[in-house]
C-alpha cells in the first residue's frame, strides 16, 4: 500500500496525484475491516441508530465493492465518504406485504366475495394493485414514495391506488347490496 504523502499532491488542496491501480480482493477486504468501525461511528454521529448504522455501512461496503475499480486516492477517505452518501439517502423500513394480502390460488377456489372477505377481495387484485395499496395504506408511503418504490410516475402511483380502490369498492358493495 502507498503512504499518503507520495499519492497527494497538494495536502491542502486534498487532490489525488494520480489514479492508484485497482486493489486485489485480500486487500480491499484488509482496508475495509481496518475502515468499518470508522465507518459505524460515522453513521452513528450522523444520528443513525445501532441497527441502522450497521445497514449502512453494509449498503455502503457493498457499493464500494461494487465500484472498486473506480476508486481514487486512498481506501479509508473514499469509503468514509460513500458511508456519508448512503446515510443521507436515509433509510427505507422495507415491510413484506402482509400473508393476507398476497394471491393465494387455494383461496380462490371458494368465492371470497360470497362471505365479504376483505382479505380475500385484496387477494383477488391484481398484484401491481395490490402492492401500491399496500405501500399507501399499510406503510403510509406519499404517492411519490410509491411511485419510487415500484419504478412508475407519481401520477401512475395514483392511478393504481384510486384503481385498486374502485375495484374493491365494486366488489364490497356488491356484496353488500348498496352504495356506501
Amino acid at each position: 500500500m502507498r503512504s499518503q504523502e507520495s499519492t497527494w499532491s497538494n495536502p491542502t488542496l486534498g487532490g489525488p496525484a494520480e489514479d492508484l491501480p485497482a486493489i486485489d480482493d485480500a486487500e480491499f477486504s484488509d482496508n475495509l475491516d481496518q475502515t468499518r468501525l470508522d465507518a459505524y461511528r460515522l453513521a452513528r454521529r450522523l444520528g443513525w441508530s445501532h441497527d441502522d448504522a450497521l445497514d449502512i455501512v453494509q449498503d455502503a461496503s457493498l457499493r464500494a465493492w461494487r465500484y472498486r475499480h473506480t476508486r481514487r486516492g486512498l481506501f479509508r477517505p473514499w469509503f468514509l465518504a460513500i458511508v456519508y452518501r448512503e446515510a443521507h439517502r436515509g433509510r427505507r423500513r422495507w415491510l413484506t406485504v402482509p400473508v393476507f394480502w398476497r394471491e393465494n390460488p387455494s383461496e380462490h377456489s371458494s368465492d371470497p366475495t360470497l362471505s365479504g372477505d376483505l382479505g380475500g377481495c385484496i387477494a383477488m387484485l391484481p398484484g401491481r394493485q395490490r402492492v401500491a395499496l399496500w405501500l399507501r395504506f399499510g406503510v403510509d408511503l406519499p404517492f411519490p414514495e410509491i411511485g419510487r418504490v415500484m419504478g412508475i410516475s407519481e401520477r401512475a402511483a395514483i392511478q393504481l391506488v384510486w384503481r385498486a380502490r374502485q375495484a374493491l369498492r365494486r366488489t364490497l358493495v356488491g356484496i353488500g347490496g348498496s352504495e356506501p
